[in-house]
């Protein structure tokens, strides 16, 4: 393990001069799209689809959209290895994992918020941070980004990985693993946090993850998608809704506190607006690379040196900055 990371120092430092693969000139606005264009977006749990239509940017797209449900990153790559859609949603993690496992997608934005919504829940009085897990049995899924967390948060308190016991479950049976008593903590993220919580007044949030790569979201498209003109350009269009879209989301905290928390996750619209205002509500786009590649660069090789990706990774590829200068014209016209 040591070897592994020693070896990917100079990795990283090439990755980080090396700047993201762009295929294509900067793409704008498109005065017409294809009659008969169709976008397919692979959604999470219509959060996409939610914030499009609370803002008013669902209508008149001018093209279809054809939307496919997913939870989490890895089924949502398996969509894309299979051609069933364009464009989607994913964290920092699947994006290296796809990489890793040579698929041709990347990142065309990226967002993020002042803070995570995930966090190290646990019922153990012992557990009060990172350093805390060693020896402990710790319930997250692999290759999504509550390992990433784990890992970081790890390495932060200089606790090997292999000083703790992996529960792999999926982040829906966090809760059910801490409740059972099979795990001692998990990762979990909202709205199941508070649920959990609710239910259990011993539980208690004992670490937030703080890295940009535990808050960075991705809008990514496939190579086949970039390379039709039609589909670029309804791309385009719907990154720029979605822009626009966070824009208002950042002075209406309360609808989108009661649209997607209250009405769909069916929290307390006290509790709700307490998850907006950690920090779904202040959600800023960035050009890609930039801020990101670093902290993406250290999480890769991370997960080389845990073992979870089969050779080291210089992570530029993973960025296609043609849209970069739409977004930054739509966010600060």
């Amino acid at each position: 393990m040591l070897g592994s990371c020693s070896s990917t120092a100079s990795t990283r430092a090439a990755a980080i001069g090396t700047g993201p693969t762009t295929t294509a000139a900067p793409v704008t606005l498109p005065a017409t799209i294809p009659s008969g264009t169709t976008l397919r977006i692979g959604d999470q749990l219509d959060y996409l689809k939610t914030v499009l239509r609370i803002s008013g940017q669902d209508h008149a797209f001018g093209y279809a959209v054809d939307y496919a449900a997913f939870v989490g990153g890895p089924p949502m790559l398996q969509a894309f290895k299979g051609g069933a859609i364009d464009a989607g949603f994913i964290a920092s993690t699947p994006l290296i994992f796809a990489q890793a496992a040579k698929q041709e997608v990347v990142a065309v934005a990226g967002w993020a918020s002042d803070r995570a919504l995930g966090g190290l829940l646990t019922v153990d009085a012992s557990i009060k941070g990172w350093a805390d897990l060693r020896g402990k049995r710790v319930a997250y899924q692999r290759g999504t980004s509550a390992e990433a967390a784990v890992l970081t948060g790890l390495a932060k308190a200089g606790v090997k990985p292999s000083e703790i016991t992996t529960v792999d479950v999926p982040i829906t049976q966090v809760s059910a693993a801490l409740q059972a008593g099979s795990a001692d903590a998990g990762l979990s993220t909202e709205p199941l946090i508070s649920l959990f919580l609710k239910g259990h007044p011993k539980a208690r949030v004992a670490a937030i993850p703080s890295d940009l790569t535990d808050r960075a979201l991705f809008l990514i498209a496939s190579s086949t998608a970039l390379a039709d003109a039609g589909k670029t350009a309804a791309l385009a269009d719907y990154t720029r809704r979605l822009v626009q879209a966070y824009r208002w989301v950042k002075g209406h905290p309360r609808e989108l506190a009661k649209a997607v928390y209250v009405d769909q996750y069916h929290l307390p619209q006290a509790r709700a607006d307490e998850v907006v205002a950690q920090g779904t509500g202040s959600t800023r786009f960035f050009a890609l690379p930039g801020d990101i590649l670093q902290p993406q660069q250290q999480l890769a090789d991370r997960f080389l040196a845990a073992g979870q990706i089969p050779a080291a990774l210089a992570v530029a590829p993973e960025f296609d900055n043609r849209f970069n200068a739409l977004v930054a014209k739509v966010q600060n016209p």
